[in-house]
């Protein structure tokens, strides 16, 4: 065991018997004190993965009941959030998509459109990993964009001198990481942080984060992510010339002759896919038609479909004749569904027993600051929080406080919440901070000063652009007005 996991066991349960046993601090009720202390526990298990995350997450379940803080009902009732189903179709609509090989028939697809030099080559890319990374897990997307790109490199080597090849290298490595990092930000279903915003806004103030809504603040980060981290890495971190590099455009025609053209089962899953995205995005058109319509029910009864559409394979047992069987889809990271149960039930946790209150109260001294310094400031602070630990576990331990401080400040939680989500996933330099960056890393393309070198660059950009578009998207999007408590808020 290292170190930091070594000490983060026993720290947090010892913090917890600190609360147990000292007095409430001034203003605070004693549940509200120990549900601080449970919070401090699991905090400190989520950041240095003492234990698996989600065991970690599962605590509110044996202690909350125990200390009074809620019933076993109460407490587990988070666990079965909508959006923890929202996330649980998508998952399978993915594993739909990766089963049939249709994620990578789309990849190649785009690249086979870009130029043949070396920046045009990274460009192609990063469109199709962020495309696809808005749909499909960013670590799925990376390790299938993974192999494609090191057969690049492999053809490049006869191409390129040898330093240009040290530069494009890890140039094409890190624009795939960053790629799907970044296109993750752009749906509620791209990355797990997103999700979990939107069910902790539902959860503590009953406040619906749709599909649609969330696409309008991701899909311009993404929109203007893309091509800066696309300039940052091909004109002033890497310099690999504009030689061609001649035999890609073949190369990636070979691997699409060899998978032949689409099967049966790819077009039957992009239309269940187009079907369950066309949803999402007229839903609410279609709410006065349908008004129990919702993106988990979407998302759930595309899940459905495909373990009902048949197969082009009808030769194995009844349970494979179909799009998706249950032993691809028990793959899926239930671990990431109780992780979101757990951050739920402390949040409820927090808000019922008034500590969301005091901690608002204890903070409010920061009103004096403009909002979007405090953002400036809860942006730094998250992306690099995130390069050392989990982006799921910081936002789940982070979302009650960032709500609490925007209320003690006046402000509407949106504001606060929204940025401290998505500069969880906007950590870009070491292999620690996200899975893409550790797949990477592991081509052995790529070192750690190289991608630092990369990353500081980014997380400074991300600082900025991340503050100032979502300072404004969410007064958009969300009509937040600066400087007003909402009612549901305040209650």
């Amino acid at each position: 065991m290292h170190k930091r996991e070594r000490v983060g066991l026993w720290l947090g349960p010892i913090l917890f018997v600190l609360f147990l046993i000292g007095p409430p601090a001034e203003g605070l009720s004693e549940l509200a004190w120990y549900s601080a202390g449970i919070g401090l526990w699991m905090a400190t298990w989520w950041m240095t993965e003492a234990v698996p995350i989600p065991v970690t997450s599962m605590l509110p379940l044996v202690l909350f009941p125990i200390l009074g803080i809620a019933s076993i009902r109460d407490a587990a009732m988070p666990y079965a959030n909508p959006l923890i189903y929202l996330f649980m179709g998508g998952f399978i609509l993915a594993l739909g998509m990766e089963k049939c090989g249709l994620h990578r028939r789309i990849a190649l697809n785009v690249l086979r459109r870009v130029g043949t030099r070396p920046s045009s080559i990274i460009g192609g890319f990063m469109l199709a990993g962020a495309l696809l990374s808005m749909w499909v897990t960013n670590t799925a997307t990376t390790m299938m964009m993974l192999p494609i790109a090191l057969s690049i490199v492999a053809l490049a080597k006869d191409k390129l001198t040898q330093e240009q090849m040290e530069q494009f290298g890890p140039a094409l490595m890190l624009s795939i990481a960053y790629a799907c990092t970044i296109g993750g930000l752009g749906t509620l279903i791209g990355t797990i942080p997103n999700a979990l915003v939107a069910g902790f806004m539902e959860e503590t103030y009953g406040i619906e984060i749709g599909f649609v809504q969330w696409m309008k603040v991701g899909v311009p980060l993404v929109a203007v992510g893309l091509p800066l981290t696309y300039l940052l890495l091909t004109r002033f971190v890497f310099n690999f010339g504009k030689r061609p590099i001649e035999g890609m455009k073949e190369l990636i025609q070979k691997e699409l002759s060899e998978s032949g053209p689409p099967s049966r089962d790819e077009r039957a899953v992009a239309i269940v896919f187009l079907m369950v995205v066309f949803l999402w995005l007229t839903r609410p058109l279609l709410s006065g038609l349908i008004p129990g319509l919702s993106d988990t029910g979407i998302a759930v009864l595309g899940a459905m479909l495909l373990f009902v559409v048949p197969s082009q394979r009808q030769d194995g047992p009844w349970s494979e004749r179909f799009l998706m069987d249950w032993n691809t889809a028990k793959k899926l990271p239930w671990g990431i569904l109780v992780l979101f149960g757990g951050g739920l039930s402390l949040a409820s946790a927090i808000n019922s027993t008034g500590l969301a209150v005091w901690m608002g109260t204890w903070i409010s001294g920061i009103s004096v600051w403009p909002v979007i310094f405090i953002i400036v400031a809860i942006t730094v602070l998250v992306i690099f929080l995130t390069e050392l630990t989990s982006n799921t576990a910081t936002t789940a331990a982070f979302l009650p406080v960032m709500a609490s401080v925007a209320i003690g400040i006046g402000q509407n939680p949106l504001l606060l919440t929204i940025p401290a989500t998505l500069a969880a996933s906007a950590a870009f330099m070491l292999p620690v901070a996200t899975p893409p960056n550790a797949i990477v890393y592991g081509s052995g393309l790529v070192s750690i000063p190289q991608m630092a070198r990369a990353g500081i660059w980014l997380n400074l950009a991300f600082t900025v652009l991340l503050s100032v578009m979502v300072y404004f998207l969410v007064q958009w999007v969300f009509g937040v007005e600066l400087g007003v408590l909402p009612s549901w808020a305040a209650q």
